[in-house]
């Protein structure tokens, strides 16, 4: 089964934060959006934008193309939490 990009980046959030802990509300204020935003690009109402694409890159330590190829090679090019951070675990989160 082949998936459009906007479908291989939603898995591929959604693999990363699952790995990571990470809620909606923690990834919206890593990289300036709302919870909601947030949660309307992962529930495919609405697609993420290449800057945002950045921005997830970006706050994850990897490249944008690192992050569009995919739920596994994504969470193996992943560098976050960045050494010394302690991921905070909230109810959210669980």
């Amino acid at each position: 089964m082949v998936f459009s990009t906007l479908e291989t980046l939603r898995l591929t959030v959604a693999a990363i934060r699952q790995r990571t802990g990470e809620s909606q509300r923690e990834l919206a204020d890593a990289v300036g959006l709302t919870q909601d935003k947030v949660s309307r690009r992962q529930s495919g109402a609405q697609p993420w934008t290449l800057d945002e694409v950045d921005a997830l890159a970006g706050h994850w330590g990897m490249g944008p193309l690192d992050l569009l190829a995919g739920p596994t090679h994504a969470t193996q090019s992943l560098t976050w939490p960045r050494p010394g951070a302690q991921p905070e675990v909230t109810d959210e989160s669980r």
